[in-house]
C-alpha cells in the first residue's frame, strides 16, 4: 500500500524518510480548526508553538493535515521548515484576540519560519488518511494512504465577508458537500445573519440562521427550495438570487439574542419599510 511519505517523495519532494514529520491539527482554544482556516489564521496559529514540545526540530519538511471525525485527518499543506526563533512582542502584531488571549498566560512560545510548498496544493482536500492515535499530532512515522479523493472543479471557500453566491452555485454545494468541504465546514461552524438580494429589483431579504447546523443547517433549506419557507421570497425566480453573509454569530448564541441582532439589520436595510421581510 502506498504511503504518504513514498507519494510526496515520487511528487519531487526533495527530503528523506527521516526528515519529513506529518502534522494533524484539530481544534485549538475552543475553536474549530476549520473555522481557523476559514478566518485565514492557520499559518499563524501552526508557526507559534511551545518550547516545551519544539513539534518542527529536527525535520526538514512537515505535511500538515487537518482532523476529520474517527481519527481521520485530510491534507492541507506541505511546508518548509526554514528554521524558528524565540517569539518576539511585534509578532503580535495582527494576531486575533483569541491567540492574544493565550499569551495571558506569559509562556514563551517559539516561531518557525515555514514555507509552503505550493505545488503540492492539488492534494488539499483530497488526500486522507488515518491517525493510528490521537495522543500525538507530529509523528515521524509514516502512514499508509487512506483515500485520495477525485480532483474537484469546486470553488474553495473564501471567507465569510466575501462571500457572494448565485442559487446555482449555492445548489452546486449542497449537491455535492464531499467536493465542498471547506463550504461545509465553515457554514456550520457559525450561525449569523445573512442577506438575500434579488438582482431584477435589487430588493433585499435579512434572514438569521441559529443553532447548532449554523448556517449551513438554514442555507440548505433555500439550496432546495430558492425561497427556503420566505413568504416574499416565494413566487421570485431564485435564479435572481445572492446570498451573502451580514456578519457572523456563535452557533452557541441564544435564538433570542440572534433573532434581536437580526432586527437590528433589518431595520439598517430598510428590508422590511421597502425589501421582502414580511415581519
Amino acid at each position: 500500500m502506498l504511503t504518504v511519505k513514498q507519494l510526496f517523495q515520487a511528487d519531487g519532494l526533495d527530503a528523506s524518510e527521516d526528515e519529513i514529520k506529518l502534522v494533524r491539527h484539530v481544534d485549538h482554544l475552543n475553536r474549530s480548526i476549520k473555522r481557523i482556516v476559514a478566518e485565514g489564521h492557520f499559518d499563524r496559529y501552526q508557526r507559534e508553538q511551545v518550547p516545551t514540545v519544539n513539534p518542527f526540530h529536527r525535520c526538514k519538511v512537515i505535511l500538515s493535515f487537518l482532523g476529520l471525525e474517527n481519527n481521520k485527518a485530510e491534507f492541507y499543506g506541505a511546508y518548509r521548515v526554514r528554521g524558528s526563533r524565540p517569539f518576539r512582542k511585534s509578532d503580535w502584531a495582527g494576531m486575533p484576540d483569541w491567540l492574544l488571549e493565550a499569551h495571558k498566560d506569559k509562556v514563551p512560545r517559539i516561531y518557525y519560519d515555514l514555507g509552503e510548498l505550493t505545488e503540492y496544493q492539488s492534494y488539499r482536500k483530497r488526500l486522507i488518511v488515518q491517525w493510528k492515535s490521537t495522543r500525538g499530532w507530529h509523528q515521524k512515522k509514516d502512514l499508509d494512504i487512506y483515500e485520495i479523493l477525485p480532483a474537484s472543479v469546486s470553488t474553495l471557500f473564501p471567507g465569510y465577508q466575501e462571500v457572494l453566491l448565485r442559487h446555482d452555485s449555492l445548489k452546486a454545494i449542497f449537491a455535492d458537500p464531499r467536493a465542498h468541504r471547506d463550504w461545509q465546514a465553515a457554514l456550520k461552524a457559525n450561525a449569523g445573519i445573512y442577506r438575500i438580494v434579488d438582482l431584477s429589483d435589487g430588493k433585499i431579504y435579512i434572514g438569521s440562521a441559529y443553532g447548532s447546523g449554523g448556517l449551513w443547517g438554514r442555507w440548505q433549506h433555500y439550496a432546495k427550495t430558492g425561497h427556503g419557507g420566505n413568504t416574499l421570497l416565494k413566487g421570485r425566480d431564485p435564479k435572481n438570487f445572492q446570498w451573502s453573509i451580514v456578519r457572523t454569530v456563535s452557533t452557541t448564541m441564544s435564538e433570542r439574542d440572534v433573532i434581536r441582532i437580526e432586527a437590528l439589520e433589518k431595520q439598517k436595510h430598510g428590508s422590511r419599510a421597502i425589501g421582502l421581510n414580511a415581519n
